[in-house]
């Protein structure tokens, strides 16, 4: 992963910072009654289910680098012509041109190869 990359997921994960704490700012500042705070509590109970839910999907989510070692290893076994079949599958001509939404499905194939 390049620099730039890394830089670009750290200002997408301070952005979702701040704005889970202007979110946080702008409830503590409400006045407060009961009937309220019950459905608030349901809200932010479904909110971290997705949220969750979402970080789960994203930690699954394989990295190019996990697809490159696991093609680079099946072309040393022999199976080059296998591996480029499945970038080509997926609509790419290079590891590179994949689809980051790809790197799963393209894993497991190349997993599968014999």
């Amino acid at each position: 992963m390049n620099k730039t990359k890394i830089i670009q997921d750290i200002i997408v994960n301070i952005k979702g910072i701040t704005g889970s704490l202007e979110t946080l700012t702008k409830v503590l500042n409400e006045p407060v009654n009961s009937e309220e705070v019950e459905g608030k509590e349901n809200v932010v109970k479904e909110s971290k289910a997705k949220t969750n839910k979402e970080d789960s999907q994203e930690q699954k989510q394989p990295t190019i680098e996990e697809v490159r070692a696991a093609m680079a290893e099946k072309n040393r076994e022999g199976h080059r012509e296998e591996v480029k079949a499945i970038i080509v599958k997926h609509g790419a001509n290079k590891l590179t041109a994949l689809e980051p939404k790809c790197y799963s499905e393209v894993l497991k194939e190349v997993g599968e190869i014999k």
